[in-house]
């Protein structure tokens, strides 16, 4: 097969069927398969899909899973059975092309240019309930580009990238580790080791930001719950990326500290600090962790404010508690002291010397 393009899917029957309209519009000179998997979508996904199935039988293959198994599972173990194709090709279920010519034009660049593993090409990111204004994505990115640009940060839109496939031969999940987030990010990085990247400077499909997908926190009012949720799984992909693949010394340093930035912020307000040291756990993370503290410091008034108050508060406290332990240490002398004269008094009024006095004194 000359491409495979595959879509993963969870409960977006708003939205899978406008993805493959995008596929199954594209002009081409070459066959191409597209491969579907579900993952046990609980709303009407499924149904949408059989229709399309039966409608294409020779273009579509469906996958459905019986359990879900997450997004990055699902992603990756679809790719896996890619196995025939000479490139790959993504399309999220909520996303989709926007222009027919797409592939033709990749794959026409890739079959010239047997040094590049990767084209993509610009797309119109939206917001679903026009919470902000649309743009044009990436931005201020060339050409042509390598590893070196790649890993200091994802320019590459998943719905817009085709892949010189490297794992016909190989099994992927072999390459892939568990636990990370995001997934596209590490395929656009293993390809990437030993091809260039070419970008088409032509808006060709449409990203998609809603309240359902992955990163719509991300870039949203609601950060902290992504920091919260992702945050342990990023800090994984550095650390994976690092020890899998030939990279420079510290690669991520930026982006480690921006994700340990906010992941201190989002644990620290929501009264989670026991666990940051779970998430925050090698070494080249609690380096950044302690400078990252340094920063927060000495950029935020208002958290040295509660250091001081606290460091004060921490004084009286031991004042405090030096004053009632002096207190206590007095008290326990004291009543020492009445004991004893409790005990002589008794003593004494059970002499017989003591009952000839109230005789004599008249008291009874």
């Amino acid at each position: 097969m000359k491409i495979t393009i595959v879509i993963t899917t969870y409960n977006q029957e708003k939205y899978i069927g406008q993805a493959i309209d995008g596929i199954i519009m594209q002009k081409t000179k070459f066959p191409f398969k597209i491969l579907v998997s579900d993952d046990c979508s609980k709303d009407g996904t499924r149904e949408i899909l059989k229709r399309y199935k039966k409608k294409y039988p020779e273009k579509i293959e469906v996958i459905y899973n019986e359990k879900n198994s997450g997004a990055m599972d699902n992603f990756f173990n679809t790719l896996s059975k890619v196995k025939d194709s000479e490139y790959v090709a993504l399309c999220d279920g909520d996303d989709f092309w926007t222009d027919e010519n797409k592939l033709q034009e990749q794959i026409e660049f890739l079959d010239l240019n047997k040094d590049f593993n990767i084209c993509f090409h610009k797309s119109r990111m939206f917001y679903e309930n026009n919470e902000k204004e649309e743009k044009i994505i990436p931005q201020n990115v060339k050409e042509i580009t390598v590893l070196e640009d790649l890993i200091k940060g994802n320019y590459v839109v998943a719905n817009s990238v085709v892949y010189r496939w490297k794992f016909n031969n190989k099994n992927l999940l072999d390459y892939i580790p568990r636990n990370i987030v995001p997934g596209d990010y590490y395929l656009h990085l293993l390809h990437a080791e030993d091809g260039k990247i070419k970008m088409i400077d032509k808006v060709m499909s449409a990203y998609r930001r809603h309240n359902k997908g992955i990163w719509w926190s991300e870039d949203n009012k609601d950060k902290e719950e992504f920091s919260l949720k992702y945050g342990k799984k990023i800090l994984n992909f550095y650390d994976e990326a690092e020890k899998n693949m030939k990279l420079p010394d510290r690669p991520f340093e930026a982006q480690r500290k921006d994700a340990i930035y906010n992941i201190i912020v989002a644990f620290v307000k929501n009264n989670r600090i026991e666990e940051l040291e779970e998430v925050i756990k090698s070494q080249n993370d609690k380096r950044i962790y302690s400078e990252c503290m340094k920063d927060i410091v000495n950029r935020n008034i208002w958290f040295l404010d509660i250091l001081a108050n606290g460091d004060e508060r921490e004084k009286k406290i031991r004042e405090h508690q030096k004053e009632i332990q002096e207190i206590k240490e007095e008290l326990e002398i004291k009543i020492k002291e009445l004991a004893k004269y409790k005990e002589e008094n008794e003593a004494i009024k059970n002499s017989k010397w003591w009952k000839l006095r109230n005789k004599i004194k008249g008291v009874k």
